[in-house]
């Protein structure tokens, strides 16, 4: 009977974990389909910015020459929160990767985004900031904000900031990227030819520095949704193979109860006829355990 009892109580608690397990597998999918719809415009004014770019850059080639130094950061964005899989350990694997590629480029800053991915980066790359990351779609833009302040110091008084980012595919086919964000670099996309130069109000060299800053705040928005919707789809999948391994396990627990179960039945069916057996005068086994008058015991 004790061991039944523990079979019950294990598999109460698997079952409370099983809860907790589902409603997890159900914000993050709310997440996703939240998401979805900020990413997609986002993604559509970041595209609209980078034509924008590429039709600027085509009339005025020389504007980048005078805009100053350039100053690398490489931002790391990972998670906040963990049970997404290895989503902060493929970033890490990748860091390791890029370390030859750092250690070229004048020891450039290194930041990252995500409490579990500062925790894994320990001894792996020297950072020169972190910031903890977003766990819903509402905290991008305070998670964003402190990033740019810590990025708007690191700038040059006379120059702008090359962003490299280190993020998860969108599609999670190509596994992780960097993608590297300067305003005068020609974007790799096509973009639409024009005839006529664009109108502008200002210098194109002072147009450019202006333009800097809104494309690579653009930029950032763009990456930090697209990693927040990689790593709910991440956690989405693991959770729902956790919740499968987990239903399979409360299904063997049930059948080891049901067949102690049944031999607990068996073994009082078996004691119930055995009293029976030794009630009934007329039974054989009574005749033989009791004995009978006149008889000496």
């Amino acid at each position: 009977m004790s061991k039944g009892h523990d079979l019950a109580d294990h598999l109460r608690a698997l079952d409370d974990i099983h809860g907790v397990m589902s409603a997890m597998k159900n914000l993050a999918f709310a997440e996703t389909r939240k998401l979805a719809q900020y990413l997609e415009n986002q993604q559509r004014l970041f595209a609209g910015m980078e034509d924008m770019l590429a039709d600027f850059l085509r009339f005025h080639p020389q504007a980048p020459q005078r805009m100053g130094e350039a100053c690398t950061v490489y931002l790391l964005i990972g998670s906040e929160r963990g049970f997404c899989g290895d989503f902060n350990e493929q970033l890490r694997d990748a860091c390791a990767a890029l370390r030859p590629q750092l250690a070229g480029t004048g020891q450039p800053a290194v930041i990252a985004v995500g409490r579990k991915l500062t925790e894994r980066l320990e001894g792996v790359l020297p950072l020169a900031a972190h910031f903890p990351g977003p766990n819903a779609t509402e905290e991008v833009e305070p998670v964003l904000s402190r990033l740019v302040a810590w990025l708007d110091r690191q700038r040059p008084a006379q120059g702008f900031l090359r962003l490299g980012v280190l993020h998860h595919a969108e599609d999670g086919g190509d596994g992780v990227r960097l993608s590297i964000f300067s305003p005068f670099r020609h974007p790799e996309r096509e973009a639409p030819i024009f005839s006529n130069p664009p109108l502008l109000n200002l210098p194109p060299a002072n147009f450019l520095v202006e333009f800097a800053d809104h494309y690579l705040l653009a930029a950032l928005y763009t990456m930090l949704y697209r990693s927040l919707m990689v790593e709910n789809r991440r956690r989405l999948q693991h959770m729902d193979n956790a919740t499968h391994r987990l239903e399979q396990r409360m299904e063997e627990l049930r059948r080891q109860r049901n067949q102690l179960r049944q031999e607990e039945i068996t073994n009082e069916i078996e004691v119930i006829m055995l009293g029976q057996a030794i009630l009934d005068p007329s039974s054989p086994a009574a005749e033989t355990d009791y004995p009978q008058d006149g008889e000496n015991p």
